[in-house]
């Protein structure tokens, strides 16, 4: 039975303290430690380095997708597994896209989490089947194409989950000029929210 490193990265002492009841009884499990966000986290993850981070989307600080994307960055050995009590298609596309190796529900049991887990130290994925996101705006296809070739750029850039600063350096443009072309992109395709903008980049990817 192989031994699993795990640490928990959550806001919420109660989850984190489920988490830590379940797999105190398991006996592949080393539960290293517990974060309240992001920062906590890479700090633990210096002084030793778990084989899965649990991390939930929604932090104080620094959020889960920041965290799994920092990690995905400076320790891509660790597998991250995306763990989220309001998980849709447009945040679980968007941890996966920010390299999230599994993705779990919270409404999921105990037991499917330890399997998440199990899988990964195998190299096998799993995600929580979720509802499809529900975005208000539509958009047409000939809204796509009132777009420039550097605002297409851009929002394919979104699809991947860039944060402004990393399409800057991307495309050698300043972070205030990404956060105009986002602002045209949102004016230009009638989409209010951010999470309407990344769901409509996602999709268009994927076709």
């Amino acid at each position: 039975m192989k031994q699993i490193a795990v640490m928990v990265a959550d806001d919420h002492p109660i989850v984190r303290n489920a988490i830590k009841r379940f797999f105190i009884k398991k006996a592949n499990i080393d539960l290293l430690g517990e974060a309240n966000n992001g920062f906590e986290l890479i700090e633990l993850i210096k002084m030793s380095c778990p084989h899965i981070a649990i991390i939930d989307l929604e932090m104080p600080g620094m959020n889960g997708y920041d965290t799994i994307l920092e990690l995905h960055n400076n320790y891509p050995e660790i597998k991250t597994i995306a763990f989220s009590g309001f998980l849709d298609s447009v945040n679980q596309q968007r941890a996966i896209a920010l390299g999230a190796f599994s993705t779990v529900s919270k409404a999921e049991s105990p037991n499917v989490l330890l399997k998440a887990v199990e899988l990964a130290i195998d190299g096998k994925h799993f995600h929580s089947e979720v509802i499809y996101g529900f975005c208000p705006e539509s958009v047409t296809e000939d809204r796509y194409a009132l777009l420039t070739m550097r605002e297409k750029q851009v929002l394919d850039l979104i699809a991947e989950g860039k944060t402004s600063r990393q399409i800057s350096h991307t495309c050698n443009i300043s972070k205030w000029t990404v956060d105009k072309h986002r602002s045209n992109i949102k004016e230009k395709l009638e989409i209010k929210s951010l999470a309407g903008i990344i769901r409509y980049a996602i999709e268009r990817k994927q076709k």
